[in-house]
């Protein structure tokens, strides 16, 4: 834990109970993954696949919060296949 910034790549529904564990449980020493919870700067980033074992309220959640980082930096193609969580 004494990166600055940590950045994780989740890809595919085969990984989306990973995300799950990480984001929306507690830390578990199960799902060392979770620990980066209590990370200042870590920043996970995963495709729509991913996202499938999220519960729908998170998902809309963070892709509404990805919109408006788009909107506030200038970016007009906010359609990207991708949510930052």
């Amino acid at each position: 834990m004494d990166a600055k910034e940590v950045m994780i790549l989740i890809t595919g529904a085969h990984k989306s109970f990973a995300l799950y564990k990480a984001i929306e449980e507690g830390v578990n020493h199960m799902w060392t993954v979770s620990a980066f919870q209590q990370h200042r700067h870590t920043l996970f980033i995963c495709d729509e696949d991913a996202t499938l074992e999220l519960k729908v309220k998170t998902v809309k959640y963070f892709k509404a919060l990805s919109a408006i980082h788009h909107k506030l930096i200038g970016e007009d193609d906010v359609s990207h296949n991708y949510a930052v969580v």
